[in-house]
């Protein structure tokens, strides 16, 4: 009885001992996925590797249409014609400029005077005290310090072709010029009254080498004096003569301002010229020549 209860106890410890050392091969293999899934009869699963992902951020385009601002420098441009709506021109351009630069033309500048060109203008004549009319003229542009007086056109060789000995005087763009054969032979510049002499033919009427006056308000001497008329309202003569100077000597009017629109008007009538001009003036025409005046 003893020997057989110690036989019991061994077989115990070799079975508590063998459960954690020996592997039973069926149990293991039913312990495994793959085994499992054949000795169920069913298909194993693929094994499906999931697939990389990569994020990537759709491309974009930013495009952005920009606008030039105009360049606007003092006296990068001028002005010397009226300019109105459906004008084409670089003056149009020249103009809009400024006007984009003074923070009244909104728009791209162009060379095409528009509604929005119009429109511009009449906000800026009614914002600066000028005639609202929607014109860019003289007033307007010199306003913006854009107008230059535009160069005179040639003379007219027509104005010339009847005459054989005499002159032609433009009060319009205060010049004058000889005429010989029917042929312009010299121009030159003059300064002259707004309202006479009126535009005629006249006939030199006399000549004096040196001549007074007092037209001006003060007491003036002159030299190269040729008479063609009288004036229409005092009746004193008028003619041409040299730019006149004071008893001193000094001359009423520069030299240099002979022939300049600043300066149209300042004479009462008579035609002055600059004395090289008052000699050739004088040499030139004798007592009964023509003097036409075109304006």
């Amino acid at each position: 009885m003893e020997r057989r209860l110690l036989l019991v106890l061994a077989g115990l410890v070799l079975s508590s001992c063998s459960s954690g050392d020996r592997v039973d091969p069926v149990a293991e293999a039913a312990n495994t996925p793959e085994m499992s899934a054949l000795d169920s009869g069913s298909e194993p699963e693929p094994v499906v590797e999931p697939a990389p992902t990569t994020s990537t951020a759709p491309a974009t385009t930013s495009t952005t249409s920009t606008v030039p601002e105009p360049v606007v420098e003092p006296g990068d441009c001028a002005i010397s014609s009226t300019l109105t709506r459906g004008t084409v021109s670089e003056e149009v351009l020249c103009i809009e400029r400024h006007l984009w630069a003074a923070g009244y033309f909104p728009g791209q500048p162009d060379e095409v005077f528009d509604t929005e060109t119009a429109q511009a203008v009449l906000d800026y004549q009614a914002n600066t005290n000028l005639i609202v009319d929607g014109i860019a003229g003289k007033q307007t542009s010199d306003n913006l310090g854009l107008w230059v007086t535009p160069p005179p056109p040639e003379p007219d060789p027509e104005t010339c072709a009847d005459i054989d000995n005499g002159s032609v005087i433009d009060r319009e763009f205060q010049r004058s010029w000889l005429c010989s054969d029917g042929e312009i032979t010299h121009v030159f510049p003059i300064t002259t009254a707004w309202n006479q002499p009126d535009p005629a033919d006249y006939r030199v009427l006399e000549k004096d080498m040196e001549a007074s006056s007092v037209e001006t308000g003060s007491y003036t001497e002159m030299t190269h004096f040729v008479v063609f008329t009288r004036g229409k309202f005092q009746g004193a003569r008028v003619g041409y003569h040299s730019v006149p100077t004071h008893p001193d000597g000094e001359f009423i009017q520069t030299l240099e301002s002979v022939g300049t629109e600043e300066l149209h008007g300042q004479s009462s009538g008579c035609i002055r010229a600059r004395p090289d001009d008052a000699v050739m003036v004088w040499d030139h025409l004798e007592v009964g020549d023509t003097v036409r005046v075109i304006s």
